[in-house]
């Protein structure tokens, strides 16, 4: 089989860098949207088509967190995205860092949340929110460890998506994120005593129409194999590491895949609105979950796999794919760091997961990239080295699938 050619994956990433963030509706999307169409349809494949869904927009229009006392001042911050649209004041309480592995810790908690404002450190606030409000608390500030001074975009809300009523996307309670700095700053208050803060959170909500593309290379027999990346990004971001990166791969293995004969039937997707809760891979397996349920062996999620900087070679795996990927990549001369299971809604594996189809992400984590989701996402922030290896990786792993007795594939 013909390699990934890694000029191709430059190429596409400097690209589509040209446009921008690629929010919900936005020309960034729009144009995104077009192009990985053209390249589909200029592949070899057996079908190509737009799956059109409808979710929820949110327009930011006024934000800010305001230090009440025992001084009085304003705080830079960003919008904590589909947060509650209000204004509130209390008293401000440090719960801590949050890792997405941390779920249940909240409810443990014995401190007294009621009418406060919570502060916490997390790349992924949306899974506590819930919880936070449920104890009592009225808001959250939101700190990561973005370097340069840069405040990370962050959405309050996270899978399940509701398709019924997508009006109902939004979190209980109103919140920012901020600095690193000003964290250090806020904590630096609060060693002498109580801190009162006020938060303001408002923002506009529309329901727009977005599309996942899907290109379809048929196979001898009636197995499947997916292979998706998300191509939206978050707000004011160009998202290259998140996720550039695994839309060129995607691609690419595209490009390959089509020009040979496969056993399975081979699905790209490049999913659309998974900043704000995976609603195109939720959309794309409810409407196609029998297919999937009866002849899908396994589906792979390429996000946020090369970035410039030293990480681990994580690989978050459910059923029996686990051993099989270990195993294909020590044949490929490589090793996996760490291993987890897919127990939690980070990326587009989670809605196949949940119908029991095996699926896999490898990325890079631990740390997370210092500029995932600033404005510093940028194509001189990743290794053109690193994402050919993992497209690499990717391809002879998909090919080994592919070759794969079905009667040794178990869920």
């Amino acid at each position: 089989m013909e390699k990934l050619i890694q000029q191709n994956l430059y190429h596409i990433i400097q690209e589509f860098s040209k446009f921008g963030s690629r929010w919900l509706e936005s020309e960034g999307e729009e144009n995104t949207r077009q192009i990985i169409l053209d390249v589909f349809e200029n592949l070899t494949m057996d079908n190509v088509y737009c799956e059109w869904f409808q979710c929820h927009n949110y327009i930011p229009k006024e934000y800010y967190l305001r230090v009440l006392s025992p001084s009085r001042y304003e705080i830079r911050c960003e919008p904590l995205e589909y947060s509650k649209y209000s204004e509130v004041e209390g008293e401000l309480v440090f719960l801590g860092e949050f890792k997405e592995e941390d779920v249940n810790t909240i409810s443990k908690l014995e401190t007294n949340l009621e009418g406060k404002i919570c502060l916490i450190v997390s790349d992924t606030p949306a899974f506590f929110i819930s919880e936070l409000a449920d104890k009592g608390a009225v808001g959250v500030i939101v700190a990561t460890e973005a370097p340069d001074n840069l405040i990370r975009r962050l959405a309050a809300k996270s899978y399940p998506p509701n398709f019924d009523d997508p009006t109902r996307w939004k979190a209980e309670i109103p919140g920012v994120s901020i600095s690193k700095q000003d964290l250090y700053r806020l904590l630096s208050l609060m060693s002498s005593g109580k801190v009162t803060v006020k938060i303001g959170h408002f923002w506009e909500s529309k329901i727009s129409r977005t599309c996942n593309i899907v290109g379809v290379v048929e196979g001898c027999v009636d197995e499947s194999i997916v292979v998706g990346a998300h191509y939206d990004s978050q707000m004011k971001t160009v998202g290259v590491w998140d996720n550039l990166t695994g839309l060129s791969t995607l691609l690419e293995l595209a490009r390959v895949f089509s020009k040979v004969k496969n056993r399975k039937r081979m699905i790209f997707i490049a999913f659309a609105a998974e900043e704000i809760g995976l609603w195109g891979s939720a959309f794309f397996v409810k409407k196609n979950r029998r297919e999937l349920r009866e002849e899908c062996n396994a589906m792979f999620c390429l996000d946020a796999i090369s970035s410039a900087y030293p990480t681990e070679r994580s690989l978050w795996v459910e059923g029996f794919l686990k051993d099989f990927i270990i195993e294909s990549v020590e044949r490929y001369g490589s090793k996996i760091d760490n291993i987890r299971e897919l127990n939690v809604s980070y990326s587009d594996y989670y809605p196949f997961v949940l119908e029991n189809i095996s699926a896999a992400m490898i990325w890079e984590y631990p740390p997370i990239n210092p500029y995932y989701h600033t404005e510093k996402d940028l194509l001189r922030y990743i290794s053109l080295d690193k994402l050919y290896f993992m497209g690499e990786l990717y391809r002879k792993i998909v090919e080994d699938l592919d070759r794969r007795n079905s009667s040794i594939i178990r869920r």
